[in-house]
This record gives structure tokens, C-alpha cells and sequence, in this order.
């Protein structure tokens, strides 16, 4: 009979051993995830909450506007905002934005957390904060469009702003360049923004530690070819301490200016 109760505390104490070792080892391994925003409790709590409850998005700190959701689906923030009131009018860099019927503005920024989740920062304005980010201006050839005063992004900023738009005509084309040979600092793509087709070139070049990318877009409204031209300044992220090395790859995977070139184009007048 003891024998029987020793062993079996040797059993428990080997299954502890081995779990307080495996959790040993999968903190080593990934800590570069579970610490990424600092104390990692909010984050542990909302995943077991996205886990085993019902609820596609948590909210991480009461005190503070920041949630997570499984993945990186921009349809479940677009659901959560719109159960608050809100509906979405577009994507700014890393930014998705919202409007109320009441005229409020709200912000929503996206960010990885390991692989399989994201968090978010939301921000509520009395006033239209969508609007607000925008600024209309008539450029020499008397064209009248709006354009964001900034991106919303913290590691991706502007070269060569306000763009610079031109009306010509002619006949739509795209000579893409092959995947064959994409790695080339000088690619032309096609991409659909809504139900929209645009023509891209993308030109790099880097310099002091930075990429500074030259986007031209080419579309067709109202039987005239548009150009949308500007650059962008991208740094290299390995340049920075971790916290904010992880700050600044998560943004850039998230970051999307196509949605605002595309709202540009749509305010061409």
C-alpha cells in the first residue's frame, strides 16, 4: 500500500515536472510572441476567451480600447463596429475606418499577435474623424481631389506627397512583370480594389537604411486613363530595438494603400 501511494506521487510529480518543462520550453521559443506587448495576462485571458467562449472579439483591458480576434479578418472588426453603431467607409494604411449615422468617426488599427491572432486599438471621435484625416486640393491641371493629410501608421511614412494626378487618354494596358523575375526592384502588377482594376508600378530603392518605394497606379474612370503617383518610405525594421522591431513588422504586414489610393481615385473630380 506504500509503495502504491509512492508511486503514484512520483507519477504526479513527473507529470508536473514534465508540464512546468514543456511550458519551460514553449516560453523560450516564443517569447518573442507572449512578451511581445508587454505583460502577456490580457492577452493569455483573451485568447482562452476566444477559445472556449462564444465571442469573435475580446476586449483585452477595460481601461483601454484594445481587443483581439482570431486571425487577421477584417470582417469580424467590421461586424463588431457595426453592432456598436458604426459602418465602415474605408482602409487607411494599417487603419480601418468608421462612421456613425450620429456623424461620429472611429479608427480601428490592426496589428499581429503571433501568427494566429490580431490586435486591435480602437478610437472614438466625437467628431468625424474620417473626414477629418482628408483635405481636398486642386492641383495645375485643375483637378480637384481629396487626399489624407497623413497614413495612419506609426513606421511607414510619406517621400513624396500630396500624389500627384493626371488625366490622359488612351487605352488601358498592363505589362506585368513575370514572377520569374519579380524580385527586381522595378515591378508592375494588377490588382482589383472593389470591383476595380488598377495597374501598378512599383519602383525601390534603398538608401540610409530605408526602402523608398515609387507607386504609380494607373485605372480608367470615365473613359480617361487616371495616374495616382507618390512615394513612401519604408525602414528597415531589423534597425530597431525588439520591441519596436516587432511594432514595426506587424504594421507592415497590415499596412494597405491600396484601399487609399483607390478612395483618392473615387474623389477625382
Amino acid at each position: 500500500m506504500i509503495f502504491e501511494c509512492s508511486s503514484k506521487k512520483k507519477i504526479v510529480l513527473l507529470i508536473i515536472s514534465l508540464v512546468i518543462l514543456a511550458l519551460g520550453v514553449f516560453i523560450i521559443f516564443y517569447s518573442s510572441v507572449i512578451f511581445q506587448e508587454g505583460n502577456p495576462w490580457p492577452q493569455i485571458k483573451g485568447i482562452a476567451q476566444l477559445t472556449f467562449g462564444s465571442k469573435d472579439v475580446v476586449k483585452l483591458d477595460i481601461r483601454e480600447n484594445k481587443y483581439i480576434t482570431k486571425g487577421n479578418n477584417p470582417e469580424i472588426i467590421k461586424s463588431f463596429m457595426r453592432d456598436k453603431g458604426y459602418i465602415f467607409t474605408g482602409q487607411m494604411g494599417s487603419g480601418y475606418l468608421f462612421k456613425s449615422d450620429a456623424g461620429m468617426g472611429a479608427v480601428a488599427t490592426h496589428r499581429y499577435f503571433g501568427r494566429f491572432y490580431s490586435l486591435w486599438t480602437i478610437t472614438e471621435n466625437n467628431n468625424d474623424s474620417d473626414n477629418n484625416l482628408w483635405t481636398t486640393i486642386t492641383n495645375d491641371q485643375g483637378i480637384i481631389f481629396q487626399y489624407p493629410k497623413e497614413l495612419l501608421a506609426k513606421y511607414v511614412s510619406v517621400a513624396e506627397w500630396p500624389p500627384v494626378i493626371k488625366i490622359e487618354t488612351g487605352t488601358y494596358s498592363c505589362k506585368i512583370t513575370p514572377q520569374e523575375i519579380s524580385s527586381l526592384s522595378d515591378i508592375t502588377s494588377q490588382r482589383m480594389v472593389d470591383d476595380r482594376t488598377y495597374c501598378v508600378n512599383v519602383k525601390h530603392e534603398g538608401a540610409a537604411g530605408s526602402v523608398y518605394s515609387a507607386y504609380t497606379y494607373i485605372a480608367t474612370k470615365s473613359d480617361k486613363l487616371v495616374k495616382v503617383s507618390f512615394a513612401l518610405r519604408y525602414p528597415n525594421c531589423n534597425n530597431y530595438d525588439e520591441d519596436q522591431r516587432k511594432a514595426c513588422t506587424s504594421e507592415r504586414e497590415a499596412f494597405d494603400i491600396d484601399s487609399t489610393v483607390d478612395r483618392i481615385v473615387q474623389t477625382i473630380k
